[in-house]
């Protein structure tokens, strides 16, 4: 199958998760709108009317968290599940949406057991990260505009921006390999990605290029469409204007006019941007990245001391190899 074919049937996921997050945002706003004004219609006291309001606010929190973020993993899960299928197998059933909840159901006992793999990979990715910043300040101390402090940021990114989809790739050799244990599997598939480096670091070009191309145009155009709306309401921009004029630089000069209604929007922008390039641009880059990675995976055998590396590099890592360990003994 070729990789935009893979990626079309596919992204019903995306489409489903990014629909789940608007209404549970809108959610996230009404229920406590709407107990805030039902309680003050009510004539009930002002303590009570803010008391019930936060009440509503937290609920509506956890059903965010509950249903947008950890249901929004699973639907994840269902995706790599179809893309790993459509890339090892070159076909996929003809009903992809359910075929992938039913995988991920299949694979996973719980939804607990997944979202703990899923930590473990972005640990993975996070504690080299950090490592990497704790280089540059052993170079730099605390001088953070320090030249090592900037290249390490710079490589830092990059790198996070690489790895990041090593934890849909550990997660796609899970659904590859369902004979072993899910922990198995997932240090499997960490260790494929870090020894098969330098065939996936071909691709690090191209994700790098596609994400700033994205953000480019299409956080640049929310950021457009943000400062034309939001530069129209004469009460806001006063705000804004006010806030300018209290603040000050380091260095002790005014800060530049404009500043706070620039710095809102590019925030607005990149929250935008971040939605719709999670659901539509990255999808296409993983498949991408996961025919590589499973072609150098089958060509080619996890090694010892590649384990051995990770372990040293990460916690996390060395507890799920830990776990696999011991479901392995006790089989």
């Amino acid at each position: 199958m070729k990789n935009s074919e893979i990626y079309r049937r596919t992204l019903k996921f995306s489409v489903m998760r990014l629909v789940r997050t608007i209404l549970c945002v809108i959610m996230l706003v009404a229920l406590p709108l709407i107990t805030f004004v039902a309680t003050g219609l009510a004539g009930l006291d002002e303590v009570v009317q803010l008391a019930a309001t936060g009440v509503a606010f937290i609920v509506a929190l956890i059903a965010f968290y509950l249903i947008a973020h950890y249901g929004g993993y699973l639907l994840t899960a269902g995706q790599v599940a179809m893309i790993t299928e459509g890339v090892a197998n070159g076909e996929l059933p003809d009903n992809v949406y359910a075929a992938g909840k039913q995988a991920v159901r299949s694979r996973f006992a719980t939804a607990s057991i997944y979202y703990g793999l899923w930590s473990v990979t972005r640990a993975i990715t996070n504690e080299i990260s950090s490592g990497m910043n704790a280089l540059a300040r052993g170079i730099d101390g605390d001088n953070t505009t320090g030249p090592a402090s900037i290249i390490a940021s710079i490589v830092s990114t990059v790198v996070s921006v690489v790895l990041e989809y090593l934890n849909y790739c550990s997660l796609g050799w899970v659904f590859l390999h369902k004979e072993q244990s899910a922990f198995k599997s997932t240090c499997d598939g960490a260790v494929i990605y870090f020894q098969n480096w330098k065939t996936l670091m071909k691709n690090s070009a191209k994700v790098i290029a596609i994400t700033i191309v994205s953000l480019a145009l299409i956080g640049g155009a929310f950021f457009g469409v943000a400062y034309l709306l939001l530069g129209s309401i004469e009460p806001l921009t006063a705000v804004l204007a006010d806030i300018d004029a209290a603040a000050t630089l380091e260095d002790g000069t005014a800060v530049p006019a404009g500043t706070s209604l620039i710095v809102l929007c590019a925030v607005i922008a990149l929250v935008l941007w971040s939605g719709l390039h999670g659901a539509f641009v990255k999808p296409y880059i993983l498949v991408s990245v996961m025919r590589r990675y499973i072609e150098a995976g089958r060509a080619d055998t996890p090694q010892v001391d590649v384990y051995e590396k990770l372990s040293g590099m990460s916690k996390g890592f060395k507890k799920a190899l830990g776990r696999a360990e011991q479901e392995g003994a006790a089989a």
